[in-house]
């Protein structure tokens, strides 16, 4: 599938909004309002969609205004649409910063301007990202991340503050910019040269391109920070285990940390094993073997 646009508007706003959509037609429309209530003009929305369905351009166009650019593209992971997309965007216009999102996000007024002060007040930074929050079950919010790190000895991604009550993050006194070594790529602005230069690996297909990606750039010298402040609230219904075992795997091999890879079976099947106990099924956990094996024996892409 070739990409295809539909849409030929000039963007000249400092900050340009790459927004990843796989068959969410019920949230698409309030990501792009919350995003043009945000200051976004609506030529600066670029929408990639990869869900690779022959309606899609009507079902998007019925919840969109006719300003936003579409392009449509193969499904070959969200890594490959956020490229695609910023190749794009960058070829139409002149940024100073670049957003990345997902296709269910909803934005608190005024986070994504203290995303950009945060540029403003640090040339150091590279990436920036907000508080996430997502809704449970039960109705209750409670935190998702605020900026990931790396735990000590196997080096496997951990979100800060993951399932914390949002009340006690939010009142703890904070730094308007917290270092951090990674970012949940759900919500991310990036200084837009940046990601001329450092591209996703495709190689994951979806979930942590974003930690290898941040861990480049901080080698690179451009510092990752969370802005507590600006708040985002986002749905997860976590990593599949497959990907669990084979991106972690990756992750490490291509970060030469492969000694680690050895921690991976360990943490991979402290998550399985509830599920499928809970479920009464082997398969989260034949999904992690599987996925592991697969980590180990694919050819490396860079």
């Amino acid at each position: 599938m070739a990409p295809r646009w539909t849409g030929e508007h000039t963007m000249t706003g400092r900050t340009g909004a790459v927004v990843v959509h796989h068959r969410s037609y019920d949230t698409i429309g309030a990501v792009v309002s919350d995003l043009m209530s945000e200051g976004v003009a609506k030529a600066d929305i670029l929408i990639v969609d990869n869900s690779e369905e022959q309606t899609s351009e009507q079902q998007l166009r019925d919840v969109i205004p006719p300003e936003i650019t579409l392009l449509f593209v193969a499904n070959q992971g969200y890594g490959a649409a956020v490229n695609q997309g910023v190749r794009a965007i960058q070829a139409r216009g002149s940024y100073e910063f670049l957003l990345v999102a997902t296709h269910e996000v909803r934005i608190a007024a005024g986070s994504l301007t203290g995303l950009e002060a945060a540029f403003d007040a640090d040339p150091a930074m590279g990436a920036v990202g907000p508080t996430l929050l997502t809704t449970t079950d039960d109705g209750r919010d409670e935190v998702w991340s605020t900026g990931g790190k790396l735990t000590r000895w196997a080096r496997i991604p951990r979100h800060h503050d993951h399932r914390a009550v949002p009340e006690v993050v939010f009142a703890r006194r904070e730094s308007a910019v917290v270092r951090r070594v990674w970012l949940d790529g759900a919500f991310v602005l990036y200084r837009a040269r940046l990601l001329t230069d450092f591209r996703i690996n495709q190689s994951f297909f979806m979930y942590v391109e974003e930690v290898d990606l941040h861990l480049r750039l901080e080698r690179a010298g451009h510092a990752i920070g969370w802005v507590p402040a600006a708040r985002v609230h986002q749905s997860s219904g976590g990593t599949p285990m497959f990907y669990l075992g084979r991106n972690l795997v990756l992750l490490l091999r291509l970060n030469g940390q492969r000694p680690r890879i050895a921690f991976v079976p360990f943490v991979a099947l402290r998550t399985a094993l509830p599920q499928s106990i809970r479920r009464r099924s082997v398969r989260p956990v034949l999904d992690v073997v599987r996925g592991i094996s697969r980590g180990l024996t694919e050819r490396l892409a860079r």
